[in-house]
């Protein structure tokens, strides 16, 4: 009895090992990347610092056009406006920091501390404009969940400072997100980093 029980037994677990071992769990393929394949045409804005010698340190605002041709690996920008907010030098005399890089303002008249914009000078606007071409150097850099393209190149500045420029970023332009990204600019006298967005001008034309 013994014998017959511990056949069926082993019969059983035959029948249920066949069975589970058909159904099974095949690994699902991750969803494949979009890529742009055309040229594309935007309008583009950034936001950033500036470095710029015998000026100082401010917001860099540039305005203008980029292309990015996929087929020969090329990003243009074209900057028809490349501002500049910096602190400017009209200040008033009865106002004074105590030493350098304080950010204690003093009235000297009641040697009072008064607000720190007073010591200010302002805000001064330099308008210039810029462009630059640059090669895409790897097609694909992953930031999160997108390939960026990691591009190097050269580029002019017309004036306030005049200069040529080197150019490092990335730039995000895959289908149905967000077009942008991210760029550092460097020339004699002139250091900037910034954000960038761009607008598809397809969308339009």
């Amino acid at each position: 009895m013994k014998y017959m029980f511990t056949i069926h037994f082993l019969w059983i677990s035959l029948l249920l090992a066949s069975e589970s071992g058909a159904v099974r769990i095949q690994d699902l393929e991750p969803a494949p990347v979009l890529k742009r394949q055309e040229d594309g045409y935007y309008a583009s804005a950034g936001v950033g610092f500036a470095n710029l010698d015998a000026q100082g340190v401010g917001v860099r605002v540039p305005l203008g056009f980029k292309m990015v041709s996929n087929r020969l690996r090329l990003i243009g920008s074209a900057n028809l406006f490349d501002l500049s907010f910096l602190e400017g030098d009209d200040r008033d005399p009865r106002y004074f920091r105590p030493y350098v890089n304080s950010t204690l303002c003093v009235d000297s008249l009641t040697q009072y501390r008064v607000p720190s914009y007073r010591c200010s000078g302002g805000t001064k606007m330099l308008v210039s404009a810029s462009a630059d071409l640059a090669y895409i150097i790897v097609d694909e850099v992953w930031i999160v969940d997108q390939p960026g393209k990691f591009f190097a190149g050269l580029g002019y500045r017309h004036v306030k400072p005049r200069t040529a420029y080197g150019t490092l970023g990335l730039f995000f332009d895959q289908p149905g997100r967000t077009v942008g990204g991210f760029k550092c600019v460097f020339g004699k006298g002139y250091i900037a980093l910034g954000i960038i967005w761009a607008y598809d001008l397809r969308r339009i034309f």
